[in-house]
């Protein structure tokens, strides 16, 4: 599959700082560990817009959350595919725990353009998560088609550390030697 490429990239908040979570954080939750976490968390307000980091596909736009309280889960999630303008190489933008989505599977978006908001904290629609935060990810491994996980876990090919790259560094260096 040929996704679009981006000429540039650009954060997917207004004001995107990371105030939770951090890419390769241990996330321990009830005493057990989750494992590395795949993304960096911006605590944010709900409702706040969620916009495409660059040019690509839709190639996944689901509702994930479980019906307990206790367990959390995506809620809303978006995954675009994109084409690394320096390498040809695909690439993934995950946007997690959305109050919505404005975007379905085979939209073609443009760098800036709102895929859903931030969803309101303890909602189903955020996967019962506290706080309202978007999860931002950058994949580089194969797509399988389903939704990708925000924790690494051992015997899921999908989390190797390698597939996974520090989103922040990778918007900031897009095109530049080290991306």
């Amino acid at each position: 599959m040929v996704y679009p490429t981006p000429e540039r990239l650009q954060f997917p908040l207004s004001s995107y700082v990371v105030t939770g979570r951090k890419f390769l954080d241990e996330a321990v939750f009830g005493g057990q560990s989750w494992g590395r976490h795949l993304g960096e968390d911006c605590i944010a307000e709900p409702g706040t817009p969620v916009c495409a980091i660059g040019d690509g596909d839709v190639v996944y736009a689901e509702l994930h959350a479980s019906w307990f309280r206790r367990r959390g889960n995506w809620g809303h999630v978006v995954i675009l595919g994109h084409t690394h303008a320096a390498d040809g190489q695909p690439f993934y933008s995950v946007y997690g725990h959305l109050g919505d989505f404005r975007v379905a599977v085979g939209n073609r978006v443009q760098g800036g353009d709102t895929l859903g908001t931030v969803g309101k904290g303890r909602t189903r629609s955020n996967g019962w998560w506290p706080e309202p935060h978007l999860h931002f990810a950058i994949y580089r491994g194969p797509w399988e088609h389903h939704v990708l996980p925000g924790y690494s876990r051992e015997n899921d090919d999908r989390t190797k550390l390698e597939y996974w790259v520090d989103p922040s560094r990778f918007v900031q260096t897009y095109l530049s030697p080290m991306s």
